[in-house]
C-alpha cells in the first residue's frame, strides 16, 4: 500500500495497481537512445507482476500504533520476506526469464537494490528472513540459468532488464508516492542505454504540473518512444484520521470508490 496526504485526505494506492502502472511504463519504454535488452517481453511481465504478493494483504491491509494506514515502507521485515516470496512464486508462472527478474528484484529490495542505491550491502548485516530470502532467491536464479543459460548473454541480459525494471518501478513510486506530491526531483541511476552498458546514465525526473496539471513529470534523458506516456493508475481517498484497527480502515475503504489518476510522463 503506498499511502500518501494529499490536502485533508489520504491518497492510497496499492503495490498491485502500482505494478500496473509499471507495466503501462515498461510497454513505452524505448527508442534510439535507450535500446531494449532483448528479449523485452519479459521485462514487460516482470513489471506487471513484480509485486503480485501484495494481492492478498491488500485485501485487507492493517494500521499502524498510530492509527495510520500501514504503508509498504511502515511493513515488518518478515511480512515483507512473505509478501517478496509471494511474488517471486507468482511471477514462476510466466517463465524462467520473468521470474529471474523478479528474484532480482526481491533480494534488491533488502540488498540497496544490488548496488543502484550506493555501496552493495553486506548479506551478513540483515536481519536473519532477509538473508534468508538473498540465499534462496540467489539458489533459485543459479537453477533459473541452468535452464536459460549460463552465458554472458543471458547474465548481461538479466543485469540491464533489472536496471530498467527498478527504474520504472522508482519511476511509478515518484508519481505515485512522495515525489511529484512534494514536488521533488528524484533520480534513476545506472539506466543502461544498451545491453552491455554497465555505467549507465542518471535519469532526473520532475514535476511538471506549471499551468497544465499536478499529476505528470518529465524525464530528462528520455527513456520512452513517444513524446508523451499516459500512465493511469487507480486510487482511493479516505479522510486523513486515525484508524481504530484493520476493519476500520477495510470499512472506509470499501466505502471509497476507485478514483482513475491520469497520471502522465512527458519529454521536457
Amino acid at each position: 500500500m503506498i499511502v500518501t496526504r494529499v490536502g485533508d485526505r489520504l491518497r492510497l494506492v496499492t503495490q498491485v495497481a502500482h505494478q500496473d502502472q509499471c507495466g503501462i511504463l515498461a510497454a513505452a519504454w524505448g527508442n534510439h537512445d535507450f535500446a531494449r535488452p532483448e528479449p523485452w517481453d519479459p521485462v514487460v511481465q516482470a513489471s506487471s507482476c513484480h509485486d503480485e504478493g501484495w494481492r492478498e494483504w491488500e485485501r485487507h491491509p492493517g494500521v499502524q500504533p498510530d492509527g495510520e494506514p500501514r504503508g509498504f515502507t511502515a511493513m515488518d521485515i518478515a511480512d515483507h520476506v512473505a509478501i517478496h516470496r509471494a511474488s517471486s512464486a507468482a511471477a514462476g508462472t510466466h517463465g524462467e526469464r520473468v521470474e529471474m527478474l523478479v528474484g532480482m528484484h526481491v533480494a534488491g529490495l533488502v540488498m540497496r537494490r544490488l548496488g543502484l542505491d550506493g555501496g552493495a550491502a553486506e548479506l551478513d548485516d540483515r536481519p536473519g528472513p532477509a538473508r534468508d530470502l538473498v540465499v534462496e532467491r540467489a539458489m533459485a536464479a543459479r537453477a533459473l540459468r541452468a535452464r536459460v543459460g549460463e552465458g554472458a548473454e543471458v547474465a548481461g541480459w538479466a543485469w540491464s532488464a533489472y536496471r530498467i525494471l527498478q527504474a520504472i518501478d522508482l519511476l511509478s513510486l515518484y508519481l505515485t508516492w512522495r515525489g511529484l506530491q512534494a514536488g521533488e526531483e528524484w533520480t534513476l541511476r545506472r539506466v543502461p542505454r544498451c545491453q552491455g552498458d554497465e555505467q549507465g546514465v542518471d535519469i532526473v525526473v520532475a514535476p511538471d504540473g506549471a499551468g497544465r496539471d499536478a499529476l505528470a513529470c518529465t524525464l530528462r534523458p528520455w527513456p520512452f518512444a513517444d513524446d508523451e506516456v499516459h500512465a493511469p493508475v487507480e486510487a482511493r481517498f479516505i479522510a486523513d484520521r486515525p484508524y481504530r484497527d484493520a476493519d476500520d480502515l477495510a470499512g472506509a475503504l470499501a466505502a471509497a470508490p476507485v478514483t482513475v489518476l491520469p497520471m502522465r510522463v512527458r519529454r521536457p
